[in-house]
């Protein structure tokens, strides 16, 4: 079980805290590639890995999909 965990960014001028949490539904290499986004206490929806790129199901996530994929893949480089 993965837990929870914060990540906070800058788009456009606008402050974004995020909340991320890992969903154990897909994994890869031991690790989730699907997670769960609220941000500024507002559930966004899901994103996930594919291969190098980064998919969601939420035009709220759509925006600033890249943002967001890549804040989750620095979080896991430096805790795994």
């Amino acid at each position: 079980m993965y837990n929870k965990f914060p990540i906070k960014f800058n788009d456009d001028g606008k402050q974004y805290i995020a909340e991320i949490k890992p969903l154990s539904t897909r994994m890869e290499k031991n690790l989730p590639t699907r997670f769960e986004v609220s941000m500024n206490n507002i559930y966004y929806g899901l994103v996930q890995r594919s291969g190098e790129s980064w998919e969601t199901n939420s035009p709220k996530c759509g925006f600033i999909l890249e943002k967001i994929g890549h804040h989750i893949s620095n979080w896991y480089d430096e805790h795994f």
